[in-house]
């Protein structure tokens, strides 16, 4: 008898946990279709411009308990489209269903929220501008982390996590286009700025004097090599691609390629940010699309990185020179800056030149009246009678003096070029509405 009663008891006892764990289950999945529901309502929320509420998973089930509820309701009674996904008031900031632009924004609470929002978005954005598109991904990542409680696995919660990021994105550009322009504009100039000093114009200052600056003539060569190499590049490019040049992605290269020679002064790594900016933006404009400030702060960033880079690589390679070698690459380097202002240099070995009784000096080059001397290097200086040729001949005597940075200035372009063919965004990303900039 007694051991009949403690099976009895036995079987109640199974059939009980049997029960609670029939129910868990039932309880865990309508939770997931909650969820799921929740989600979804969310994802088309932000896309239709209307600004939920769902920063907790309970907050999440609710929403989605009242979007089937709505659906259910909406299915008994049809009702007119209006074109904007339907929402249940009830969860929707503020209580009302207006679109975010259209709901009046009172007292200072409301004031500081926007405020702190506004915010949010500049700062969200020059991040995602900095880090490549990097700071949706962590923050997806992050959320997926801390929202252990999901009955989801890691992947969906970091995908589902990161679509809401980008949703948020695409939110902004429309709602907070002025927040978001200013934060990715404060990120170029922050990546702008943290490129390092002007290593170009403090090897100018370097320079002996006396020594030729630029000429116009030679101004402009440096221009048309710089549009030349970024027409160079764009062809190699789409070929290793897979698809012919364009004419206007040639021009939009050859913009580039032209500013970046044209900030050469301010030293490899910012000439080439300022290629890769120029490059990404004229390829747009000629294009026809909007100019993308994401694909161009990248672009800035990456020809910096990598200008800088073979900047410094060309730099240490010539200070490493020999001063034999250094005095042969002076002397060629001199050869083609006379040759591009027209004063070709007379053949034949080098000779003396008397400027007075008994003194003369072995000038590298000679053109008509003209003597011309180079010198290579950051401790490069005139001999004693180099300078009595120079205060006797004035103009006539032409001092081309070269550093290392100048052949630093050349690889760091010539390696922003190249950097201006890496993509890191398919092209559709680029289009958008037909504005100047795309957000």
């Amino acid at each position: 008898m007694a051991q009949t009663l403690r099976d009895r008891l036995r079987e109640l006892d199974d059939e009980k946990n049997r029960w609670f764990r029939e129910r868990n289950a039932q309880a865990a999945a309508a939770a997931s279709v909650l969820e799921n529901a929740g989600r979804d309502a969310w994802n088309a929320a932000t896309r239709a411009g209307v600004d939920l509420v769902a920063r907790t998973p309970q907050e999440l089930r609710a929403l989605g308990a009242r979007a089937v509820a709505s659906k259910s309701q909406s299915a008994k009674q049809p009702q007119p489209r209006s074109g904007r996904a339907d929402f249940p008031a009830s969860h929707v900031r503020n209580s009302t269903a207006l679109p975010y632009e259209q709901r009046p924004i009172v007292g200072p609470g409301s004031l500081g929220r926007e405020a702190a929002l506004q915010a949010d978005t500049a700062v969200r954005s020059a991040a995602n501008l900095l880090t490549f598109g990097g700071a949706d991904h962590l923050a997806a990542a992050g959320d997926a982390v801390l929202d252990w409680n999901s009955p989801y696995g890691f992947q969906q919660r970091y995908e589902t996590n990161l679509a809401n990021e980008r949703a948020r994105n695409q939110y902004d550009a429309t709602h907070r286009p002025a927040a978001q322009f200013g934060g990715k504009m404060g990120g170029t100039a922050l990546a702008f700025v943290g490129l390092g000093p002007a290593r170009g114009v403090a090897s100018a200052g370097a320079r002996l004097p006396g020594a030729a600056p630029l000429s116009m003539r030679e101004g402009a060569a440096l221009l048309g090599a710089g549009a030349t190499s970024g027409a160079i590049a764009q062809t190699i490019g789409d070929a290793a691609r897979g698809h012919r040049s364009t004419g206007q992605d040639i021009a939009g290269s050859m913009v580039g390629g032209a500013a970046g020679s044209a900030a050469l002064s301010l030293g490899p790594a910012r000439a080439g940010a300022v290629e890769g900016w120029a490059t990404s933006a004229a390829q747009d404009l000629f294009n026809g699309r909007p100019i993308s400030l994401d694909r161009a702060g990248e672009g800035m960033i990456l020809g910096g990185a990598i200008g800088g880079a073979a900047g410094r690589t060309g730099r240490d390679a010539a200070n490493d020179l020999s001063p034999k070698a250094k005095g042969k690459l002076g002397q060629a380097m001199g050869e083609a800056r006379s040759a591009i202002n027209g004063q070709a240099r007379d053949h034949g070995p080098k000779a003396r030149d008397y400027v007075a009784d008994k003194i003369y000096w072995y000038p590298d080059g000679r053109s008509g009246t003209i003597r011309f001397e180079d010198k290579f290097g950051y401790g490069a200086d005139l001999s004693r009678n180099q300078k009595i040729a120079q205060s006797v001949l004035g103009q006539d005597f032409k001092l081309y003096h070269f550093t290392p940075d100048d052949i630093g200035s050349l690889s760091g372009l010539l390696g922003s070029t190249a950097a201006s063919q890496l993509e890191f965004r398919p092209v559709e990303e680029r289009r958008g509405p037909a504005s100047l900039w795309a957000f």
